[in-house]
């Protein structure tokens, strides 16, 4: 850990605190606790593999010591809580203990004691009984709040002693590390970060006497060294800061005082809709001079759109509430200065506070919080769309410090994340830079394409990227919307798969792009799939390495969007070589190149490496053939890929947008033309995936309902269904009230059978 410069020197107390008592008196006793660590999160280790909490016991006399009659307690009322084991501690040799709760004592190993430590700060004791009384050999009652893996204990100096926090701890060893006296505490805002109308006054405040605050309103991060510095009027009294909030403005501010740990950095951003709908070509930041996009710098709201007559198209203050926003503070030069990751299209990491602005959220609901704040990296990430600015509006990725937990997507997926990808878009976009096509992407546009791909697939049972809309600011300019969505990577598989990330093999775009593991087994996958696959020994082979029905799902969602830029890349796939049952499972990724035409067809994909090679190879044996059939009639007939269940989970995912994307027209409607892209394009487009569009030619035209039908015909054409359609019931599934009579119809001229027991009727079949 890194401290600041006025506080690179060990401090030491001058006389023990008033919680601390030592009977260093008690003749014999050579016994007592030396250091213990009450929120330990990624320090020593258990013989579990746990992060327990753990507490040293040092022998400090010149002979060996018997721990036989001695007790640990975090209970004043209770001094026998923890018995030690009968055993000797050698002359100025430490044990440690691990407050676990777990209660084992057997001698020659591993102690944990049967209670654990409370990082907020509690009684802790060593006792024995001493002339039929106990007698508290050491005692912190109470010792004062912990923080993450700084440790607690005594420091001697000469003939003083007195306690101190560790930087550094160390178990087992003497103590001689960094240390401090105290924490300073927490900075407070008397107004939390949000959108606001009104012009307020703003109070900072930390509550230790003789604290320093610094504050900046430039994104960049406050310091002893940097920012503002509010000195306190005493030693005694809190530091208190007023500042007039009257426009949109990031405020970042933390506190720091010789021989204290200083606090972490706290952002808020305070975001005005007026000036947000006036941001501007001029004045500051909106610096003109350094070349980036396309055609130069483009900060605009275009104000043809903010002043528009028609309110469908015109922008509203509301329109920021209506979804969730994610605020970026960062040191605006290493963003857009003349060397910063924007301009020079580095994916190079930089420091930055993300914060989650929630307006919405249900403060009823125990699953939906209002936001969050989190430091971490952000860099610029995307395979062409930095190339010669074929994008203005670039992705990123986010990478926390620490892991975040929170549900970001709601109860369907985890709440735990260490990267959030804040996905611009590229295709299919206003802001979209590349060639002209018959019908354009931007004309295509509608911002959804990519999650709806991977919301198909997960509805069908397979996992892939939760993600949700949200406006984006950077250093409080309107970034426009973004899909924040999942990274499918080692860490995602651990997610929803169990096991640990390191467990995994990760994969994306192509076998030699190892994200974590190593490519062997995958390319031994393919290597078997390259074999006569319709010799049945050959085929069981390759079901061992791949899970075969979440395969087939992946690739039905793939063809039901006629995804046209995969699979030669754009694909994660992960495997778990820890877990005997682990099996190589893909996930959906940059699926934007879907539902362009009705008609589309990428069942003739065979992309040597990738998903399409293995289906390829695998519908040569009839084992599969029938499996994909199956699963192909139940899912467009009756299952997620029907017209009706398509339609509605592209209603779900369109609708939290269809009155926030006027902001998108305003911000980046006219990045590619003159004339801004408006809302009514955007619906257009909408509605004729629906059949309800006025203009009947577009190629999208009535898509959920005719789509189904025709991929099955393309599965027909090649003969990847049987020539016989399967039999239909006149219910498919489902709950019965009473009594009711199965009908089973086929239109077709042969023999039904079936079964009753849940058993496959196909060997009846061979059976004759």
């Amino acid at each position: 850990m890194t401290l600041f410069p006025s506080l690179k020197t060990v401090l030491l107390a001058l006389a023990c605190f008033s919680f601390c008592v030592y009977h260093n008196n008690l003749e014999g006793q050579t016994l007592r606790i030396n250091e213990f660590m009450a929120a330990n999160s990624g320090g020593l280790l258990d013989e579990d593999g746990d992060t327990s909490d753990w507490i040293e016991i040092w022998n400090y006399g010149s002979a060996p010591a018997s721990l036989e009659g001695l007790t640990l307690t975090d209970d004043s009322e209770s001094p026998d809580l923890w018995p030690f084991p009968d055993i000797n501690l050698d002359a100025n040799d430490y044990l440690i203990v691990f407050a676990s709760g777990k209660d084992r004592r057997a001698k020659d190993n591993e102690l944990h004691c049967n209670f654990e430590l409370d990082r907020k700060g509690e009684f802790l004791a060593l006792q024995r009984i001493i002339d039929d009384e106990w007698v508290e050999l050491s005692e912190f009652k109470p010792f004062p709040a912990q923080r993450s893996d700084i440790s607690y204990g005594s420091v001697v100096n000469g003939n003083s002693q007195s306690t101190a926090h560790f930087l550094t701890p160390s178990p087992g060893a003497r103590n001689r590390g960094e240390s401090v006296s105290g924490f300073v505490k927490d900075t407070s805002f008397s107004i939390d970060r949000g959108y606001y109308d009104s012009p307020f006054d703003l109070l900072i405040k930390t509550e230790t006497g003789g604290a320093i605050l610094a504050y900046t309103t430039d994104g960049t991060i406050p310091s002893p060294t940097n920012g503002t510095q509010i000195p306190p009027t005493n030693e005694t009294e809190p530091t208190t800061l007023q500042l007039r909030i009257t426009d949109s403005t990031l405020v970042r501010a933390m506190a720091y005082k010789e021989g204290f740990l200083p606090t972490n950095v706290d952002t808020h951003s305070y975001l005005f809709h007026a000036s947000l709908l006036e941001q501007g070509e001029t004045g500051e930041p909106f610096d003109q001079s350094v070349p980036w996009g396309h055609a130069g710098p483009d900060w605009e709201m275009d104000p043809t759109i903010l002043t528009h007559a028609n309110s469908e198209i015109r922008p509203s203050k509301e329109d920021f509430l209506r979804l969730p926003t994610l605020s970026i503070a960062m040191n605006f030069d290493e963003m857009f200065g003349s060397g910063g990751i924007y301009i020079a299209c580095q994916s190079v990491e930089k420091d930055v506070s993300a914060e989650w602005i929630n307006p919405n959220a249900d403060p009823r609901s125990p699953n939906e919080g209002r936001g969050f704040q989190m430091d971490g990296t952000v860099q610029i990430v995307g395979g062409s769309s930095p190339s010669r600015w074929k994008s203005d509006k670039l992705s990123m990725r986010l990478k926390f410090n620490e892991d975040l937990e929170y549900p970001v997507f709601g109860d369907t997926a985890t709440d735990h994340f260490d990267t959030l990808v804040i996905d611009a878009r590229l295709n299919n976009v206003w802001h979209y830079g590349g060639g002209v096509e018959p019908v354009g992407q931007r004309e295509r546009a509608q911002y959804v394409r990519d999650q709806y791909a991977a919301n198909l697939h997960n509805a069908m049972g397979g996992i892939s990227p939760h993600g949700k809309h949200a406006h984006v600011m950077i250093n409080g300019i309107y970034w426009g919307i973004h899909t924040i969505h999942e990274r499918p990577d080692d860490n995602f598989a651990a997610s929803y798969l169990g096991g640990d990330n390191s467990d995994y093999d990760s994969i994306k775009h192509r076998p030699d792009d190892v994200l974590s593991g190593s490519s062997a087994n995958y390319n031994q996958l393919h290597a078997m799939a390259g074999r006569d696959l319709s010799i049945q020994e050959n085929y069981i082979a390759v079901s061992a390495f791949l899970d075969i029905d979440d395969f087939i799902d992946y690739m039905l969602m793939n063809y039901y969007i006629g995804n046209g830029d995969w699979a030669h890349h754009n694909w994660y796939a992960s495997y778990n070589r820890v877990d005997h049952n682990g099996k190589w499972r893909f996930h959906s990724w940059d699926a934007e190149k879907g539902l362009h035409t009705v008609n589309d067809n990428v069942t003739g994909r065979n992309d040597q490496g990738g998903p399409t090679f293995l289906h390829h190879q695998l519908v040569r044996n009839d084992g599969y053939r029938l499996r994909f059939a199956d699963r192909a009639y139940d899912q467009l007939k009756y299952g997620v890929l029907t017209p009706e269940q398509t339609a509605r989970l592209y209603r779900e995912i369109t609708n939290p947008i269809d009155l926030p994307i006027r902001l998108e027209s305003a911000r980046w409607g006219d990045n590619q033309r003159s004339q801004p892209y408006t809302r009514l394009d955007w619906v257009e487009n909408r509605d004729s995936l629906f059949g309800l569009a006025d203009n009947q030619q577009l190629p999208t035209h009535d898509y959920f309902n005719r789509r189904s039908d025709i991929v099955l015909n393309q599965f027909r054409q090649r003969n990847w269904l049987p020539a016989m359609e399967p039999p239909v019931f006149n219910q498919h599934g489902g709950h019965i009230a009473g009594e009711f009579n199965i009908q089973i119809e086929t239109n077709q001229r042969g023999t039904i059978l079936y079964t009753l027991d849940g058993s496959d009727p196909m060997p009846l079949i061979q059976a004759g």
